[in-house]
């Protein structure tokens, strides 16, 4: 074997060794993580035929500026679902048109104003903080060991009139039926 082909293998080695280490090092920011779980959710609810929303693009909503509305925002024009996606803020009082409205940890105070206009709406309400799902959000994404996991309260779902996929369900760390 030449000296040349054993540089190669040390090399070839070499790179496999530290591979993992810069994939470590580029894994996104939470704020981008959950921004793009948020998004691709939407590949796996279905919205009523009749709802509010604009039927040509998918428009998700959301009420402060965060890291994750940010980082949502970023995600404007992205196609989803052969759909362009749209992000929008808008306020508490003005949610519809929208198929999924994210609220931060900074809208809890606006959860008692939101939650009840959305049964039987046909908006995913979608959050991210530890007991919004008992508040009524339907999707919740949370950082467990260092991964983001999410929890999906089905039965707001159902009152919202939408349905998700038995995929998501099984993917969810806990499904409240």
């Amino acid at each position: 074997m030449s000296a040349f082909a054993t540089w190669r293998k040390f090399f070839a080695l070499g790179l496999l060794v530290i591979a993992p280490l810069a994939l470590a090092q580029r894994q996104a920011p939470e704020p981008e993580l959950k921004a793009a779980i948020l998004a691709n959710m939407l590949l796996f609810v279905d919205w009523p035929a009749q709802g509010a929303q604009a039927p040509n693009r998918l428009t998700v909503c959301y009420l402060d500026a965060g890291p994750v509305a940010a980082a949502l925002s970023q995600l404007d024009g992205k196609v989803f679902k052969g759909k362009p996606l749209h992000v929008v803020r808008v306020e508490a009082a003005t949610i519809s048109g929208c198929h999924a409205l994210y609220v931060s940890p900074l809208d809890a105070a606006s959860l008692p104003l939101v939650v009840p206009n959305l049964r039987a709406s046909g908006i995913l309400l979608v959050g991210d903080s530890p007991g919004y799902l008992q508040r009524g959000v339907m999707l919740n994404l949370e950082i467990d060991a260092g991964r983001v996991a999410f929890d999906i309260d089905l039965r707001s779902i159902r009152h919202a009139g939408l349905s998700v996929s038995s995929k998501v369900l099984r993917l969810a760390r806990q499904v409240v039926e």
